[in-house]
């Protein structure tokens, strides 16, 4: 699943989920040597870094537990 991740700062990656749970996700960047690992605690995901971040799936024409059936969705973390 193509996926976009937005950092406060504004930096925006996009990155594939190799494997996702109900509390962490991994994910494939571009440019990047490791996998990012990503934690949910409440309603919001963060980085390795312990930063909040935005997690954006977009997925063609295809729907999905966590996603309506729109185009893109924003997912938190309660609705895994």
């Amino acid at each position: 699943m193509y996926t976009l991740i937005r950092y406060p700062v504004g930096v925006i990656i996009e990155a594939v989920v190799l494997a996702r749970g109900k509390n962490r996700m991994r994910l494939a960047a571009a440019g990047f040597p490791d996998v990012i690992e990503l934690k949910c605690s409440g309603s919001q995901w963060f980085a390795a870094t312990r930063q909040p971040v935005e997690v954006d799936f977009v997925m063609a024409g295809a729907e999905s537990e966590s996603i309506s059936c729109s185009m893109t969705g924003r997912v938190s973390c309660a609705a895994h």
